[in-house]
């Protein structure tokens, strides 16, 4: 960015030309220091979140399709129980001497079929629900997969996207501690704490007579003063340094 007080260059105040960069790298600083401290964590964050959901929503689902197969099998086992127990049931017959007891066995055998029955039914529902989620399941996986894809790919585009900001911001800082050599002490702190104060904007360019941070308008004696004169000033509305940009005519 180059500045001008209007009647030429020769009238430029160094403090203020410096700034100007100055100005230029702190606020690039800013943005890439953001960049790489916040927002490409924080996506780096969102991603590993939707990945870790989707993990977990496999999980769970594998955690209830284990849960019936296990219901299956306890079932499968009690049907065969059931069956010993009615084998067991006909083995009395041979020894019945009554009625009464051979009645009571016969029942015993109708109430275990009948329990069988209700088993195989429930069996024959667990089966089912088993195939049904089979293939929910391979939907979860696919999306699991694509999810821990997405994540890793981009995890590793937006970890190296730091490291090069990490290098431009280590390059920004060599370039800032050179420009501040070169700027009045003075004027360099009193740039520091209107910078701070000021949400990180410690230089403005005048446009249209005014403040281009502030929008207030410039006095018309002050303006004249930055446009002719090879001084430095603040604004009387917001303390910042003013510069003016000159038009094509004013420094042809």
């Amino acid at each position: 960015m180059s500045v001008d007080t209007g009647q030429s260059r020769r009238k430029i105040n160094p403090d203020l030309e410096q700034l100007a960069h100055l100005q230029k790298i702190d606020q690039e600083t800013a943005r890439k220091t953001d960049l790489k401290d916040n927002a490409l964590p924080a996506e780096i964050e969102g991603l590993r979140v939707s990945y870790e959901n989707a993990r977990e929503r496999l999980k769970k689902f594998d955690d209830e399709l284990s849960a019936i197969n296990k219901q299956r099998k306890e079932l499968e086992l009690k049907v065969e129980e059931t069956r010993d127990s009615i084998a067991k049931a006909k083995q009395k017959l041979p020894g019945v001497k009554t009625n009464v007891e051979y009645r009571a066995i016969l029942k015993e055998q109708d109430n275990f079929e009948k329990k069988i029955v209700l088993m195989e039914d429930e069996q024959l529902e667990l089966m089912e629900s088993i195939d049904t989620k089979s293939g929910e399941r391979k939907q979860l996986e696919k999306s699991e997969s694509e999810e821990k894809q997405k994540f890793e790919v981009n995890k590793k585009e937006k970890e190296e996207a730091m490291g090069e900001l990490g290098e431009r911001l280590a390059e920004l800082s060599a370039q800032r501690d050179e420009i501040i050599t070169a700027i009045s002490p003075g004027v360099y702190a009193n740039y520091s704490k209107v910078s701070r104060q000021r949400s990180g904007v410690g230089v403005a360019e005048i446009v249209d007579q005014s403040c281009r941070a502030c929008f207030q308008l410039i006095p018309p004696q002050l303006d004249v003063l930055i446009r002719t004169t090879g001084e430095i000033y603040q604004c009387p509305h917001c303390d910042r340094y003013l510069y003016h940009v000159p038009e094509e005519s004013e420094t042809s």
